[in-house]
This record gives structure tokens, C-alpha cells and sequence, in this order.
């Protein structure tokens, strides 16, 4: 009988060091682009360089206008101006005088006697009247005039030691003027003179009833 055995060599397999590392290789081609995320915001860049003024563009529209300012102070006065055209003017009485001022543009109308009410009674006007010395009458009832009012002629009542003394007892006389060159015409209490630019008719003192007497 034959005895055979079987010879299986063993075989080990011895690895030795690792070696250097290689080389870099050539550079990859590019990669496609990245894709943008909208909801990612990096940080803002520096400002640019201020650019180049543009062209000066066409005029806007008009805006509304704004409101009124405050009212400025008043200039001065300024010079008389020349005469009015004849048309115009004012007329005025003059008491105690039948005679008008001879102020240039100044003329009669017509002169009388001042009258008025009673210093008695209680009817009747309170100014007086400058009644001319030709009066037209209408219809007149001498019966019946204790119906209506009554009108005096009107005189002076003046102590001797008083200007107008001399007067005493004496119709008033009276006399309506119209100047012609003037528009305006005022009476100035306590005063001779007049305003600049005005012109004096004529001037002298006031005189009403005692403060005693009715009006």
C-alpha cells in the first residue's frame, strides 16, 4: 500500500514601507457655475465715485400760489395833486358872513339870515338853517302854522367882555359858498389852521345855544 501524503507549501505575503507621495496633478477643468440663492444677501460694496452732473432738464410747472404776507407799513404821504376838473367840488355855509372867502375857486351861492327853533322849545330841528333872503313860498296857511315848526331868526347873545360883545343883539347873517377845486369839507374843532395839504376856508369862533336852552 502506498502511504501519499499531500505537500502544501505556505506562501506569505510580506508588504514592505510606504512610499514618497507623488506628485501634483495637472489642474481639473472648470466646474459648471453655482446656483444663486435669492434668500442669501452678501454685504453691501463700498460707494462708488460720484458721477457727472446730467443736463439741466426742462422747467416744472407752476405750483399754486402761496398764501398773502403780512401787511407792510404805510409809505409816506405824497404831494398834493393838481385841481380837480370843474363838476365836482362841495359847498359849505359860512356864518356871519354874507360874503364868501376869496381863496381861489371859491364862490357864492347865495346868502340870507340863520335861523332855527325856539331856545324854548322842544320841537323842531337842532342845526340851523341858512335861509336866503328871497325865499319862494309854496302853498301857506297863516292859520294853521301853530301845527307844525316854528322858525326865529337867529341873533347874537354876547357879554361886552366877549369877543363877539359888540354883536349883541344882532341878526346872524349867513352866506353858502362851493368851492370848486376841493373835494372834501370838515369843520376842526379849537383849531385856526389846517392840515398840510388842506386848504382854510376860513375860520373865526364857535357859538351855540346856552346850555340852559332847549334844542
Amino acid at each position: 500500500a502506498n502511504n501519499s501524503s499531500g505537500i502544501c507549501p505556505h506562501l506569505e505575503l510580506l508588504r514592505g514601507r510606504d512610499g514618497r507621495d507623488g506628485r501634483d496633478g495637472m489642474p481639473g477643468p472648470p466646474g459648471p457655475p453655482g446656483v444663486i440663492d435669492p434668500a442669501i444677501q452678501g454685504p453691501p460694496g463700498p460707494p462708488g465715485e460720484q458721477g457727472h452732473s446730467g443736463p439741466l432738464g426742462p422747467p416744472g410747472p407752476s405750483g399754486p400760489p402761496g398764501p398773502s404776507g403780512p401787511r407792510g407799513s404805510s409809505g409816506p404821504r405824497g404831494v398834493a395833486g393838481p385841481p380837480g376838473v370843474a363838476g365836482g367840488g362841495v359847498t359849505y355855509v359860512r356864518w356871519g358872513r354874507t360874503t364868501c372867502p376869496s381863496t381861489p375857486g371859491t364862490g357864492l351861492v347865495y346868502k340870507g339870515r340863520a335861523a332855527g327853533s325856539d331856545y324854548q322849545h322842544r320841537g323842531g330841528g337842532a342845526s340851523k338853517l341858512c335861509l336866503p333872503d328871497d325865499p319862494d313860498y309854496l302853498s301857506y296857511d297863516t292859520s294853521s302854522h301853530n301845527q307844525g315848526g316854528l322858525l326865529y331868526g337867529v341873533e347874537y347873545e354876547a357879554s361886552p367882555r366877549q369877543p363877539l360883545g359888540s354883536f349883541d343883539d344882532h341878526n346872524a347873517p349867513c352866506a353858502v359858498c362851493y368851492t370848486s377845486t376841493r373835494g372834501t369839507v370838515l369843520v376842526i374843532p379849537a383849531k385856526t389852521s389846517c392840515p398840510s395839504a388842506w386848504t382854510r376856508e376860513y375860520y373865526g369862533y364857535l357859538m351855540t345855544e346856552h346850555y340852559t336852552n332847549h334844542r
